[in-house]
């Protein structure tokens, strides 16, 4: 066997075929923003959102005014719109609302290593938060922009950096009002990223030593503070790594949330992100004031076996009263819609097993509940 090196030539070569090849797949299978499309729901799927039984539905309907869906072509039943369903939600779900005068809250979803599901629940929980009646913010501050691709927006081809958190950074613009665009899911927008966001991780230190008591650390908290008057959540998805803006991500918010695989690996991983983010806090002066309305560690990609059982004793052990017990699946499922560049409440019906697909839609369900019970909590204290 002979060595072939590879030269930068052909290393543009192997970029260039594997852009194109991934446009073909893109063209092929995602229907990227404008053209992707929010789920539709059925009538027994509205009365499951609002906590009512469906033989209700007709009545709230005229009672208060609500959409009455559509009639299916061929068939008795009846679907509804996202926005539909959202305004019965509203309307009907008896969910915890924010005051017009309490501020909207900030959670950084957070962890040292990638594959771990942390963008998938970013954004899943985004969606299944709308369905509870909020409004939510998603900022992407991860430069392979995943979260952006999730909502709809190609990073490659949709995105300039004029439209990312950078013309902030560099201090264009006083906040991040002019970053938000909606999405193809009501009530739900996102500030996007592209690759062009690594150049954070320059420009802030840079200001840092150019600008004596520049606050590095506090530059994205400043520039969301007048979202928090739009949006009920604002939900930031961090780059697997304690970057720059990770730590900016993780001082702006209320609330901490890491989706951790019960494994060894991404346990010890976890116990390190902590341990250096707790270093750093020590050097960053007013840091250490910092409280967070809560800390949550959510177990996923969970395996029934031996060692994930064993791992989440560990875990318990290590974090305490911070594990929220909620355990989402390694799931066919999960790989189903990402495939798809979905997420499972994309998903208008099951896309394969229904079990499957109820197995890890259920949990997802219950970590909207409990952050939205901690919202409430939050809200209330404000």
């Amino acid at each position: 066997m002979t060595l072939q090196q590879v030269s930068m030539e052909d290393l543009d070569h192997l970029a260039a075929t594997a852009a194109d090849v991934l446009a073909q797949v893109r063209d092929a299978m995602v229907e990227p923003h404008p053209r992707k499309l929010a789920p539709t729901f059925t009538s027994v799927a509205i009365a499951d959102l609002c906590g009512i039984d469906k033989s209700q539905v007709k009545y709230l309907t005229q009672k208060h005014e609500l959409p009455s869906g559509r009639k299916i072509e061929g068939s008795k039943a009846k679907e509804y719109t996202l926005e539909d369903a959202i305004q019965w939600v509203q309307k009907i779900g008896g969910r915890p609302r924010r005051a017009p005068d309490s501020p909207g809250k900030v959670l950084a979803v957070c962890n040292y290593k990638g594959g771990v599901a942390k963008t998938s629940t970013s954004m899943a929980l985004a969606q299944a938060l709308t369905l509870r009646g909020l409004k939510v913010l998603i900022i992407d501050c991860d430069g392979q922009g995943t979260a952006t691709q999730l909502a709809g927006i190609s990073p490659e081809q949709d995105v300039d950096i004029e439209q990312t958190i950078m013309p902030y950074i560099y201090g264009d613009y006083p906040d991040l009002q002019y970053a938000v665009q909606s999405t193809y899911w009501h009530n739900l927008s996102v500030i996007p990223a592209s690759s062009g966001l690594l150049a954070a991780e320059f420009a802030l230190p840079a200001k840092a030593m150019e600008q004596r008591g520049f606050k590095f650390w506090e530059v994205l908290k400043d520039g969301i503070e007048p979202l928090r008057k739009e949006f009920d959540l604002i939900v930031i998805d961090t780059s697997p790594s304690l970057s720059h803006l990770t730590v900016n991500a993780m001082i702006a918010a209320d609330g901490l949330l890491m989706p951790c695989p019960p494994d060894a690996l991404d346990f010890a991983s976890s116990v390190q992100f902590w341990g250096i983010f707790s270093e750093l806090i020590d050097g960053l002066p007013d840091a250490k004031q910092k409280r967070y309305d809560f800390i949550s560690i959510v177990y996923t990609k969970v395996q029934a076996n031996e060692i994930s059982r064993l791992v989440k004793t560990w875990m318990k052990q290590a974090y305490g009263a911070h594990i929220n017990g909620i355990e989402i699946p390694d799931s066919t499922a999960a790989r189903t819609a990402s495939a798809q560049l979905k997420t499972i409440y994309d998903l208008s019906k099951p896309d394969g097993s229904i079990e499957a697909y109820r197995r890890y839609k259920e949990p997802l369900d219950r970590l909207a509940d409990y952050v939205l019970d901690q919202l409430a909590v939050s809200w209330s204290k404000a």
